[in-house]
């Protein structure tokens, strides 16, 4: 079996149990209401018992709770448990933080849902695609959530060289984690949905941030002239995109949007074949 890309590697993962990090991630911009309604509605089995796995601060779980029996929100990383805890929702009665990795947290199935936003890229596949098998209900699934809010095309052209320069990730490439289970035989498809657009409207300032919550730009991987000169190269790009009226400005206020992509199906209990 061939290993997985050294970009997804355990190494960068572990940067995301940075407390700066953590601090950062609230300046996400939120799931769009329709990707929170879709992950609902694939909820069909009982007990309506949902698994977030690198649950993070919680944007799926803490908005998941209220329509569930239990979400069970689990993550390697202590300060993005506490942050979340402290966010809106972070209480709710039907949520249950867990400090664990994926690959060896305390489960208590079954569940009727095991959701990954932005996180199963990080874990070791052959051993949590078969324990997510083996806790899903008999119409359950894995769906596997990722989040856009590149902008529109000129803004992601013109940040595209600033990444370049800046991230702390050398070597990166896009690469499709969905698309990496299934050739493994890890994994099998049963749909997939873009949700959104949903407006996402930052200041200038929270946009830097959301970038600062990204591992390629983290500040405790920057130092300091390196994390002054991305901000300001970035700043400058957004002011003349305003100027240029690429990018819309109210109430000092950016006028972005962001979309989700969901995939849902079917983990397999062992490889079925794949790549060798």
């Amino acid at each position: 079996m061939d290993s997985k890309p050294a970009q997804w590697s355990a190494e960068f993962g572990a940067w995301f149990t940075d407390a700066g990090i953590a601090e950062a991630y609230p300046h996400r911009p939120p799931y769009p209401p329709e990707a929170i309604q879709l992950l609902v509605d694939l909820v069909v089995d009982t007990p309506r018992a949902v698994l977030d796995v690198g649950c993070g601060t919680g944007d799926l779980a803490r908005r998941l709770a209220p329509h569930v029996d239990r979400v069970d929100a689990v993550d390697a990383s202590p300060a993005m448990l506490a942050k979340g805890r402290q966010l809106s929702g972070g209480d709710h009665p039907a949520l249950r933080w867990q400090h664990a990795p994926a690959e060896t947290a305390a489960l208590s199935p079954p569940y009727a849902l095991v959701v990954a936003g932005e996180s199963l890229h990080w874990m070791d596949w052959q051993v949590v695609l078969p324990r997510f098998a083996r806790v899903l209900t008999p119409r359950g699934v894995l769906a596997v959530v990722e989040r856009d809010w590149d902008g529109p095309a000129a803004l992601a052209a013109r940040l595209r060289p600033i990444f370049a320069r800046y991230s702390t990730v050398r070597d990166f490439r896009r690469m499709d984690v969905v698309a990496e289970i299934e050739r493994r035989g890890l994994f099998t498809r049963a749909g997939e949905r873009r949700c959104g657009p949903q407006v996402w409207r930052p200041t200038v300032d929270g946009y830097l941030e959301c970038r600062h919550s990204q591992r390629g730009f983290s500040r405790a991987h920057m130092d300091g002239a390196e994390a002054a000169g991305f901000d300001k190269a970035v700043r400058d790009t957004l002011e003349d995109l305003v100027r240029a009226g690429e990018i819309s400005r109210s109430d000092g206020r950016l006028d972005l949007a962001v979309e989700a992509q969901i995939v849902w199906g079917v983990p397999h209990r062992q490889s079925s074949g794949g790549v060798a």
